[in-house]
């Protein structure tokens, strides 16, 4: 059974959550969250639909995966302050949107003099488009995607088209993704859950405001594999420690 082995591993994804507070949740001993873990003992029925709603897990998966191996795509969450920057940015829908919106920032950069400036495009990052209507979805089979230019200090395009915005210093949640278009509609939506499942065990709070970006992806090549960083906005004071990194 893999179970003591799984749990383990989900105390640890959910913001290195440890024995203590997953005992004081379960109304439990630390000590018999360490035998749960070590097989040397089993929750009840109770207990284990409890650590499948906290975990948000199938029963079956925790008792018989190695969920470890199934999710060894993903880094450890962390948290990041992304200082601030200014971007150019496009939203597209269209039955295509990733591609046709990349389509425009491509063109915006040539003509703008972004490309000439730094010899490329720049870095992008960009995030779903959620204001399209069920009727766009769903008879015309319609999706929104946004992509922005992270512009350099001093840049200041030579025409217009793209919407100029500004962003202040922010702390994120972030985690990485090996080749995340492996398996795109099961490895970044579930990226995206990890994080949300991190900010309610560290006492944050979703932003869904729109300011700072709620939530943006950034895709990257490391020693020739491709990588997905996902970011989810950290809304509110945490109990977890803040740290700066970036970028």
């Amino acid at each position: 059974m893999a179970f003591g082995a799984n749990l383990q591993y989900l105390r640890r994804t959910h913001g290195g959550m440890t024995q203590e507070k997953l005992a004081e949740r379960m109304g439990v001993s630390r000590q018999t969250v360490s035998k749960w873990e070590a097989d040397e003992a089993y929750p009840e029925v109770g207990k284990l639909i409890e650590l499948c709603g906290i975990f948000s897990c199938k029963l079956d998966a925790l008792l018989r995966e190695d969920m470890a191996a199934r999710h060894d795509a993903y880094s450890d969450v962390r948290l990041e302050t992304v200082k601030a920057f200014r971007m150019a940015r496009y939203v597209v829908i269209s039955p295509n949107p990733e591609n046709d919106v990349r389509a425009c920032l491509d063109a915006w950069a040539r003509a703008s003099g972004l490309e000439a400036y730094q010899g490329g495009s720049g870095e992008r990052i960009g995030w779903d488009f959620p204001f399209v209507s069920a009727e766009q979805k769903n008879r015309f089979g319609l999706r929104g995607y946004a992509l922005a230019c992270v512009l350099p200090d001093g840049f200041e395009p030579a025409c217009g088209g793209a919407e100029i915005a500004r962003q202040d210093d922010a702390v994120y949640a972030v985690i990485s993704i090996r080749e995340p278009f492996k398996a795109a509609f099961e490895r970044i939506p579930h990226a995206y859950k990890l994080l949300l499942d991190y900010l309610n065990c560290n006492g944050f709070k979703e932003n869904t405001s729109g300011a700072p970006l709620p939530c943006f992806e950034r895709v990257y090549q490391k020693d020739g594999v491709e990588f997905m960083d996902v970011y989810v906005h950290a809304d509110g004071v945490g109990r977890a420690n803040l740290f700066t990194s970036l970028g």
